[in-house]
Formats: C-alpha cells, structure tokens, sequence
C-alpha cells in the first residue's frame, strides 16, 4: 500500500452529531470497500497526523470516496450496534482498541465485506449515513464545512450553449439549465468558470452559459412600496397619471438601488431548511409520540420508552379488569396524558381520574405504538414475519420468527420483549380481563406490525383481511413463545444448529432435539397458564411482580 500525506477539513464526529433518525428510508443497498491507498492526515489543525483509510461507498450506481480513521470505524460501529443491529444478527465483529491490534487493514476488509452484506433500508440513522456521506433516498451528501457545495453562489446562470465534461471535476448540463456560480475570475485570466449544478460541483466554460440580472421583474416592482411616500388604504381611489408615473418611477429606483438585496431576501426565504434538517442540526428534536423509537431511546438515555414503562406498571397494578386494552378511554384523558409524556413529564397516574378511566391509560399506550413512524417490528421485517409465520409445523415457526426477531434494531428489540412479558403476565388472569392471548394479539398487533406497501396501497377486502390475519397470527405465536424467543440459550442452540461460530463438539447430540426441548418448555409455560386460569387465584399476584428492565 502506497502512503501519502495530505490535510483534510473537519469531519464531524458521530458523537458530535446530533442524533436523528430518517423517517423513510429508499436507497436499496450500500456497498463499502477498502481502497488500495492509506493517507495521512492532520485533523482540525493540530501538528499530529492520523492515518485514513480511503473508503468506497457505492449507492445506486454512483460512488464516492471518503476518508475515515480507524477510531471513526470504532464509533460508526458502536452506533450502528446501538440503533440498528444486534451482533448476533450482524455478525460484526466489535472492533478492538487500536493499541491493541495488529492489522488493521485485514480486520477492516474483513468488516466492511460483512457489512456491506447487511447494509440497506434498516439503516435509517443519521450520524451513520452521514458517516458514508448518503442521505435517505441514496444520493451524496457532502457534510464538509469546506466542501465545494457549501460555498455561497455569487451568481446565477442559465445555459446557452450545451458542455459535456471531458474530465472529473467539470460539469455537464443542458441547455436551459440553471447553473449556480460560485468562482467568476476575470476572463483575461482564464475562461473556465466554477459552479454547482444539483448536487455537483466543477469547472465549466464561462462562454457556455449567460448571467442572469438583477433585475427584478415587473411583477414585483409593482409591489414595491415608494420610498418617502404615504401609503394609502386599498379602499382610497387615487385619481391622476402624475402620481401613477411618480411611484412607478420610485419603485423603479428602489429596486435598482436595491435589487441585490431583493434578490437575496427571496432567495433566502426559498431555501428555508427542512424539518429534516433542522432535526439535523439538532435544532428541532421531535416530541415523544410520533418520534422514531430509536432516536427517541438514545436522546432520553432510556432501555424503554417511559411511556410503557408507566403504563404498564399503572395496569398491572390497577387494570387487571374486565376488556383492558380492548376497550377505550376518555379522549380528553388520553389527550392530557399525551401532553404530558410529550412535554417530558411523567404524570401521576394514580389520580382519581385515571384510576376511575383505568382504559385511557391502556389506550395512551396502544397510541403511542401506532404513532411510530417505524412500527415496532418494522416495515422492513413484515414480509419476513410473514414468510415465519407461514411454516410448516410449530417448531419451524419457533425458528424462523426467533431468527426474525434478532433482525430487529436493539431498541425495537429491547422494548417488543418489555410489552410481550407485560402482556403475557396479563394474558394469565383471562379469566377477570376476557383478554387471553389470542384477544390480546388482535388487539395489539395492528399497533406492532404494519405493511408499508398495503398502507401506501390503499388496499382493502382480502389484501386488508390478510394483512390484519397475519398481523394477529405473529403477535399472538410471539405472545405464547414469549421466554423460548427471548431465551439466549435458544440462540447459542440455533447457532450450533445452523453452523454459525459453531465451537467443536464431542458428542453428536443433534440441536433439533434440543429445539424440541424449548419447544415443549414453550408449551408447558403455556399449559401452566391455563392452568392458572382454571385455578384463578387474586391478581395482587400480578400487582407484586417487578417490572423488568
């Protein structure tokens, strides 16, 4: 490998960066690769040089190249295990200290291949698409302070005259075209001007395009009021040519005087950021209903989020009652509790008005899953939840669902094992509530499991009776196999199983016999349940458990 020296801008750190989720995410998939080059570099104008590693991305069919340390390798790893993977799903490794590693360079081929295996719409975390410098919908982003796209344009352009590059930092553009130009030095000096084009910067000949002026158009100038002059109500009729000619000439003046200034105010109330990138910048950060789960988690430091952690201790201490999550609350109830999760706030639920509408506290917390912009299990796994909950016996199911539920993001993955042993502790005292689990599971799973294609669709009769059949089938199979799906030991055993960091084994013990095992440990808790119920006993039983987590 070839070494060089170089210096490079400032790139924001992951922990620097605000932390945002995207709301749709359309790229299809990211290739990364490791470039033949490594170079030096020195950060933020300190002496000390860092060395960089040279990193394709490729992205529906375009590529750039950035440049990243090891230790910016370290961080995007920690991020992407935070908000998007488990590593049992993953198969990443945890990159070690630097000190502590002999090749770096092999690790990080190594890291980036298995990466680039895994890489599509589930990434929808900001500071790490931003990392690989690509936006939601795949296109480049520049995030460099000094990258050429930043640079104010000092004016505009529209193409005459038809250019194709012949080389890598030119532009090319069709006629009519608007082309904005941030570098214009005088022609005596050279005739190639330097511009942005969409989302590329370069070079370009000045005799290719025309400068659009500053005039403003009559339309406008109209509008402008007389400096000096008195302004009159619309209902006043003002008679006479002299005064007509007086203001058009005044209005005249005024924007020739001041025509940059115009210019430049509409400009800038045209290029107002986006919510996006104000969430971005960390200027705007979203309320707790509506805000994706995983930024939400990382921004408030929690496991869970506070909404369900509340209300469901509220529930199983005092909503073990007949229809609990079935039927619904006050709305003006839900509402003031809404505002108040939204504002930060854990409210008191123990007022007499909630535990006199125990239901509103149940519906605020279906609410606040309907509300994800990502449903809990995620657009992205509902046709592999569906593809699970279609095989052939219980123990294929038991498999396949477990394999899709360590696809989920750690976040998501976290809080759907918090509300299933919630709802599996209350499914155990059916005999009070009428909500078993099958109940429980139609009631909650259009909250948990959405398709993004039936939702754009429109679709209703069969597509919508099937989706609500599937959406029912999966949450109620993960309900009933809630300590068997959530189990490590059932994890290592698939692993064995399918030869994944399988260590060497002396005995022939087959994993399907150990499967069969947690399989029936599954039904037996099931049986036990019923057994409760056949034997109901009181439900302080239920009030006395500890929350996990």
């Amino acid at each position: 490998m070839r070494s060089s020296s170089s210096s490079t801008g400032h790139f924001p750190k992951l922990a620097e960066c605000a932390h945002f989720h995207y709301e749709n995410v359309d790229f299809g998939t990211i290739q990364l690769s490791l470039g033949d080059e490594q170079c030096e570099v020195t950060r933020n104008g300190y002496e000390s040089k860092e060395l960089v590693y040279l990193v394709h991305i490729y992205c529906q069919g375009r590529s750039w190249i950035v440049k990243r340390s090891y230790e910016d390798f370290r961080v995007l790893d920690k991020h992407l295990h935070l908000c998007i993977y488990d590593r049992r799903f993953s198969q990443l490794p945890e990159l070690p200290r630097l000190d502590s590693l002999t090749d770096q360079s092999e690790m990080l081929l190594a890291y980036l291949s298995r990466l680039s295996a895994i890489a599509d719409n589930k990434i929808n975390c900001g500071p790490a698409l931003t990392w690989m410098e690509v936006d939601n919908k795949g296109n480049h982003l520049l995030v460099h302070e000094e990258s050429s796209i930043n640079v104010p344009a000092i004016a505009a352009a529209h193409v005459i005259k038809r250019y194709i590059a012949q080389a890598s930092d030119e532009l090319s553009f069709e006629v009519g075209d608007i082309v904005s130009v941030i570098d214009m030095p005088p022609k005596e000096d050279t005739t190639w001007w330097r511009g942005k084009h969409g989302f590329q910067v370069g070079f370009f000949p000045s005799e290719c395009v025309e400068l659009i002026n500053d005039k403003v158009p009559q339309s406008m100038t109209s509008s402008v009021p007389k400096p000096g002059t008195i302004l009159v109500p619309c209902s006043t009729r003002v008679e006479g040519p002299d005064v007509w000619l007086s203001g058009f000439r005044a209005a005249l003046s005024f924007s020739k005087k001041h025509g940059k200034l115009i210019t430049f105010l509409r400009s800038f109330m045209k290029s107002r950021p986006t919510k996006q990138k104000l969430k971005q910048r960390g200027i705007l950060r979203e309320r707790v209903f509506g805000c994706d789960l995983g930024e939400h988690l990382l921004n408030s430091g929690h496991d869970v989020p506070q909404v369900l952690k509340s209300c469901t201790e509220f529930i199983e201490k005092h909503g073990v009652v007949d229809g609990i999550y079935r039927l619904s609350g006050i709305a003006s109830n839900i509402q003031k509790l809404r505002h108040e999760f939204d504002s930060e706030q854990i409210p008191d639920l123990t007022k007499d008005v909630y535990i006199q509408d125990i239901h509103c506290v149940g519906s605020l917390c279906k609410l606040y899953f309907r509300e994800l912009p990502n449903p809990l299990l995620t657009y992205q796994l509902y046709e592999k939840f569906s593809e699970a909950v279609s095989a052939a016996t219980d123990e294929e199911r038991l498999i396949k669902i477990h394999d899709v539920i360590q696809q989920l993001p750690p976040p998501h993955y976290r809080t759907l094992e918090f509300l299933m042993r919630h709802l599996s502790r209350l499914a155990a005292f059916s005999y009070i509530t009428n909500m078993h689990s099958k109940n429980l599971a139609i009631v909650w799973a259009p909250n948990l499991l959405r398709s993004k294609q039936i939702e754009s669709a429109c679709f209703s009769g069969t597509a919508a009776f099937m989706e609500v059949r599937i959406q029912s089938v999966v949450v109620e199979f993960i309900l009933n196999h809630v300590d068997v799906l959530f189990s490590a030991k059932l994890s290592s055993l698939i692993r064995d199983g399918t030869g994944v960091k399988r260590p060497p084994i002396k005995s022939k013990k087959s994993p399907v016999g150990s499967w069969r095992s947690f399989f029936n440990l599954g039904k037996s808790s099931s049986m036990s349940k019923r057994k409760l119920q056949r034997n109901p006993s009181e439900p302080s039983e239920l009030k006395a458990m500890a929350l996990p987590g």
